[in-house]
């Protein structure tokens, strides 16, 4: 008997349920096969907003920024995008640019180490011998606690088929620079940066050697055959409209299968042939949209409510040619101010990451979910490691948060603070994931509580 692709199984096992409507019962009363569980959400049509549980996306660049040309200019209500943030302009008032928040503490680690490993944490790194700092031959151990995703994944996590996902782009080795992530002290989670063997993940199969796996794409059907059946039975027991919404979602679980098509060899033991490199340079744009057309596809599939997507690593030292940019990243932020040169170059770079960034939203915003869209059910975050690339500190970090939230959100701010820790947006990321249990979070600041003024 031909064995479903075990992610249908995952998910049949994972008892995943909407406020809505129970998943498992409309199986039933449908008549429809395990299969066809992920495309349920799209027959949702009528759901109020309210019907929509949140969702939490982080987001991470390195080097810092150029505040002068990342601020907003105008009031709270009445703002003007900057040159940066220029390619989030369709979606202004489903923003909330956030100024004046300082990553405090110190402890282990040159800047770049602690700016990654404490930005979602709030927690200083180990001590430890494993990653030289180059401070004074200096060295520093992994992140010494939980991050703020993986806390509100433990809670709200249990009912999905996956309780976070990570998604990379050329992240790099496994040092401290290169995780975002952390189940707890001492324990990085390594983001995927192979958009094929995630597609694999979440759509195909479980953990496998890879002629096995070359042996199963030669022989299985397409994703899309296996719950295409189900779906044309279904045909008359959904609207004209959930039609539409389901052809247009096989067609981008389609396109997103021919994108990472494995090449099959023939006439020789098959070995692993992407025929594409998701860690050349020249790739590095399409990895980044290849792995947020998957990350849209987790989410509309309801695969998970809590996910990350890390581009390359902190002090990443990437050559980003096609921006027009060739100099390497880190060695270009460290140039004094008064290098123009330098100030232009890294705007262009904070830049590009900005139109990746509306490039999520636009996905995210096609898709329809109850009255609105996932955007409006969605929070992402967007954080950098540093503040500015040449002084190394932590005031003011930039974020940039997108999205409703399911209603907890109040989009289309500029909100400015006093040197406020960011520790409070932690906490205040977590309550809006329905997580109140949390009022303080990580090990560098004592207060307590949501940031003023952030939630709706």
């Amino acid at each position: 008997m031909r064995r479903e692709p075990a992610f249908f199984e995952h998910t049949l096992r994972s008892k995943r349920f909407n406020r809505a409507f129970s998943r498992r019962a409309l199986l039933r009363s449908l008549g429809a096969g395990a299969a066809v569980a992920p495309f349920l959400p799209l027959l949702n049509s009528h759901a109020a907003p309210g019907d929509f549980e949140p969702r939490l996306l982080l987001l991470f660049s390195a080097n810092g920024t150029i505040h002068e040309n990342w601020v907003p200019t105008g009031t709270t209500d009445d703002f003007e995008l900057s040159p940066i943030l220029a390619p989030l302009a369709p979606y202004k008032d489903q923003l909330i640019v956030v100024d004046g928040l300082t990553k405090t503490g110190s402890g282990p680690g040159d800047s770049h180490q602690r700016g990654i490993g404490m930005l979602w944490s709030g927690n200083e790194l180990l001590s430890g011998t494993q990653f030289p700092t180059g401070d004074n031959n200096s060295s520093c151990g992994w992140g010494g606690g939980i991050t703020i995703d993986q806390a509100i994944a433990n809670d709200v996590g249990t009912e999905t088929a996956y309780k976070s996902l990570e998604f990379g782009v050329r992240t790099g080795g496994a040092d401290v620079l290169a995780r975002q992530s952390y189940a707890g002290s001492n324990q990085p989670i390594a983001p995927e940066d192979n958009p094929a063997l995630m597609f694999e993940r979440l759509f195909g199969g479980l953990d496998v050697d890879d002629s096995a796996l070359l042996k199963r794409k030669a022989e299985r059907k397409s994703v899309i055959d296996v719950v295409r059946g189900d779906l044309d039975r279904l045909r008359g027991k959904y609207s004209a409209d959930d039609q539409l919404k389901v052809e247009a979602h096989l067609e981008a679980i389609r396109a997103i299968e021919v994108r990472n098509e494995l090449a099959v060899p023939t006439c020789e033991v098959p070995q692993l042939d992407l025929a594409f490199d998701p860690q050349a340079t020249e790739n590095y744009p399409e990895v980044s949209r290849r792995q947020i057309d998957l990350l849209v596809m987790a989410f509309a599939c309801e695969l998970t409510r809590v996910a990350s997507l890390q581009w390359s690593r902190a002090a990443s030292n990437l050559r980003l040619p096609w921006t027009g940019v060739e100099d390497a990243h880190h060695e270009l932020s460290h140039r004094g101010d008064s290098d123009q040169s330098m100030i232009d170059k890294i705007t262009t770079i904070n830049t590009w990451y900005a139109g990746e960034v509306a490039y999520l939203l636009e996905r995210l915003a096609s898709v329809p979910e109850g009255d609105g869209t996932m955007l409006d059910n969605t929070i992402v975050v967007w954080g950098n490691e540093l503040a500015r690339g040449n002084s190394h500190g932590g005031d003011p970090i930039p974020f940039v948060i997108a999205g409703g939230g399911a209603g907890v959100m109040q989009p289309g701010r500029f909100l400015r603070y006093d040197n406020a820790s960011h520790h409070r947006l932690l906490v205040s990321l977590a309550h809006a994931m329905g997580v109140d249990s949390i009022q303080s979070f990580g090990n560098t600041d004592p207060s307590t509580g949501p940031l003023s003024g952030l939630l709706a």
